[in-house]
């Protein structure tokens, strides 16, 4: 008797410790900002710790269970905003509390497979225990749902969420087949957990099930995306559209909608999705980026580049470069949200991507001036250290520092900016030049002649760029001579171009080369016809018709599927 005294005594002198934690917590987010706020979190979470640590001291009993599973209810929620990666250390303190849990109630449990003892505790647990347990179990199952859903364990979310409506005597959906199946048995309840919300919670158990069930249904989406069943990707984000949810997170979701809609062959209906999550979040960066894919399917130049130049204002303001967070909102979507495929797809375009992509679509669309511009101030950010890594990996979304050199100079050669597109390809020559090996043998595939080359050679493959990038370089620095009339200067950088390539001997076997290969080596012969063409042109200009005529055959040789 004294022991079950002196027990009730210490559960009633940590029930008030936890709300005294829970109100100071939550004082912290109304006042509090950034490092600051941070760290009284970090001082909070600390102390239910070592709170939960006094609690698990004692032997579970009835009476003590639903605040132990409270305590560890709002230490997970805060290590959730804190970190994102403890979730090993956070699921097994969901494992302990569960196996307590059902020690309490004389059903010992053994194992630790979450799944299974979730399984357990809400459909083994006699009727008594549960009236008294169900808010704190429930809380916990919220936490439970968010490490499962972060690992994108969408099946064992469904199973969870289905066992917690048997638990409460629901019934459940004709045809479960996805978490989404049991969103009207959520919707239902919605109510009853908003009443059953407690003093002692750091943040709403309802608004967490209201983020957890849309970042959920984005989730499956995203499954439904990446299986090519775009139809019912968009049916789901449809039926997330209408639960309430952030407005950032509203956004994105519209952003996906867009998405589908475009793989679905429906592009305006796209843009009317990016423009809705635009008008609810500007800063969903993602929606404005995919404006501009769109745009550019449609062959809708001029709006392709508004729509670039007000997504550059963007990633460049200060607001986009380092955003502030949200100090009212404990957790966020993007603590929930760690698909790699969604992260992909939201992700917000570097400023230097953006720049290339005006700088590119500019040029092409005519507006020479401008793409001049854009392409001068993206040389002077690269101007810094250039010298020290020419060459970088391969990406989809930015060229190589070397062909992003011969792009502005493209540019300066149409806008008759002549000395200076000859200066930016001497940029490209001294830093390449060196590089550009003294033979080179390719390997490629029978039968298809200037269209293929090994793949798995690296080392050739990046010799092969170096030549055809010095190459270029001449190739354009003729150009500009002979638009100044320096037909000796021409002359020599045509032949200059030529005597690069032709360092590129090029065979046949039996084995089969990559795209990427073969485009380099059709680079080759187009770039080495140009050459043989334009210094042809310099012996018509100097009235050499032999020399020039043996010049225009070996073009035509070189790449006869040419235009002439």
């Amino acid at each position: 008797m004294d022991r079950d005294t002196g027990s009730q005594g210490c559960l009633e002198i940590w029930t008030g410790e936890h709300y005294s934690i829970v109100r100071k917590c939550k004082a912290a987010c109304r006042t509090q900002k950034g490092t600051q706020q941070k760290e009284a979190l970090k001082q909070c979470h600390s102390e239910l710790r070592k709170l939960l640590q006094k609690i698990q001291g004692l032997p579970p009993a009835v009476s003590s269970v639903p605040l132990e599973l409270s305590v560890l209810y709002n230490a997970s929620v805060l290590n959730l905003r804190l970190s994102a990666n403890t979730r090993e250390e956070d699921q097994a303190g969901i494992t302990q509390a569960l196996l307590r849990a059902l020690e309490a109630a004389g059903r010992p449990g053994t194992g630790s497979d979450p799944l299974q003892l979730w399984r357990l505790v809400l459909q083994l647990l006699n009727w008594e225990h549960w009236e008294q347990w169900e808010p704190s179990l429930t809380r916990l199952a919220c936490v439970q749902w968010a490490h499962w859903l972060c690992t994108c364990q969408l099946q064992c979310v469904r199973e969870l969420l289905l066992w917690l409506a048997e638990a409460r005597g629901w019934s459940l959906p004709a045809c479960p087949g996805s978490p989404l199946d049991v969103q009207s048995v959520l919707v239902e309840e919605s109510q009853s957990w908003e009443s059953r919300a407690a003093p002692g919670e750091v943040l709403s158990a309802a608004q967490f099930r209201e983020l957890l069930h849309t970042c959920t249904a984005i989730t499956r989406g995203v499954e439904w995306m990446e299986a090519g069943q775009y139809q019912e990707a968009l049916g789901g984000f449809q039926q997330a559209a209408v639960l309430p949810s952030p407005r950032p997170l509203h956004a994105q979701l519209l952003t996906l909608t867009g998405l589908c809609f475009l793989k679905l062959g429906k592009p305006q209906s796209g843009l009317q999705c990016y423009r809705q999550a635009l008008e609810m979040d500007f800063g969903c960066l993602c929606a404005l980026y995919q404006s501009c894919v769109v745009y550019r399917q449609l062959g809708e130049a001029d709006a392709e580049i508004e729509a670039l130049g007000l997504l550059y204002t963007a990633v460049m303001s200060p607001a986009h470069r380092d955003p502030a967070c949200d100090s009212a909102a404990l957790i966020g979507p993007e603590s929930l949200l760690q698909s790699p495929t969604l992260i992909c797809l939201l992700r917000k375009p570097h400023p230097s991507c953006v720049k290339h992509c005006l700088a590119q679509r500019s040029l092409q669309s005519g507006r020479t001036a401008e793409a001049v511009e854009h392409y001068l101030d993206l040389l002077a950010l690269f101007q810094e250290g250039a010298s020290q890594r020419v060459i970088v990996d391969n990406s989809l979304a930015f060229p190589r520092i070397p062909e992003l050199y011969l792009e502005a100079a493209v540019s300066l050669l149409k806008a008759r900016r002549y000395q200076d597109a000859i200066t930016v390809c001497e940029e490209v020559v001294s830093k390449t030049g060196a590089l550009v090996p003294e033979r080179l043998t390719l390997e490629c595939p029978p039968n298809t002649e200037r269209d293929g080359l090994w793949a798995g050679e690296s080392e050739k493959r990046e010799s092969l760029n170096c030549v055809l990038w010095t190459a270029a370089a001449c190739f354009l620095q003729g150009q500009a001579f002979t638009q100044l009339k320096e037909g000796k200067e021409s002359l020599s950088h045509y032949s200059r171009c030529i005597n690069l390539l032709v360092k590129v001997h090029v065979t046949y076997s039996e084995r089969r080369g990559g795209d990427s290969e073969k485009i380099g080596v059709r680079s080759l012969q187009r770039l080495k016809s140009l050459a043989f063409t334009g210094r042809g042109l310099c012996f018509l200009e100097r009235a050499q018709d032999r020399e020039a005529l043996h010049s225009f055959q070996l073009s035509v040789q070189t790449d006869p599927e040419a235009p002439q």
